[in-house]
């Protein structure tokens, strides 16, 4: 069976080159190949393509058969790489920390290994007794973080 690093050390210098970064590389049974790439202005089919070709080079069919499918990761994936966040800056994100704290905002920042999030909640302003949006922060490092997903909404 082919193995996972065998195929992330092969596209570590490559990937970069072309301005894309690696998600996730997956290998199961019966050697189904899967590479998940991005980058910041999102991976286009010609991109995908081009990766599929330089991975087979670099791997012969003949002493070991495999499967292969190169793509962007999709946003029903949780987010795993630093440059995920990067590019998703603005965007609301369900993140569940290892200690089980679920929690929905926006991404605000990203750098250093952490993330911020800006939450929103309506609470009764104590004076007025109007409801009033309050905004707080929430932090987090990325190494505390079991899973991070976009938030799709089809709200305008």
């Amino acid at each position: 069976m082919i193995q996972v690093e065998l195929v992330k050390s092969c596209l570590l210098d490559e990937l970069p080159r072309r301005g894309l970064f690696l998600v996730d590389v997956a290998v199961s049974p019966g050697n189904r190949i899967t590479v998940h790439a991005d980058s910041m202005k999102g991976i286009t089919i010609e991109e995908c393509i081009a990766v599929s070709r330089f991975i087979e080079s670099r791997f012969n069919r003949e002493t070991e058969d495999y499967e292969l499918e190169v793509s962007s990761p999709g946003l029903e994936n949780p987010l795993k790489q630093p440059e995920q966040f990067q590019k998703n800056l603005g965007r609301w994100l369900d993140v569940i920390t290892f200690d089980g704290l679920k929690t929905t905002g926006k991404l605000i920042r990203a750098e250093g290994g952490s993330i911020t999030l800006e939450l929103e909640s309506i609470e009764k302003d104590a004076l007025t007794r109007k409801k009033v949006v309050v905004k707080k922060l929430f932090e987090k490092r990325m190494d505390e973080i079991k899973a991070a997903k976009i938030v799709i909404s089809l709200k305008k």
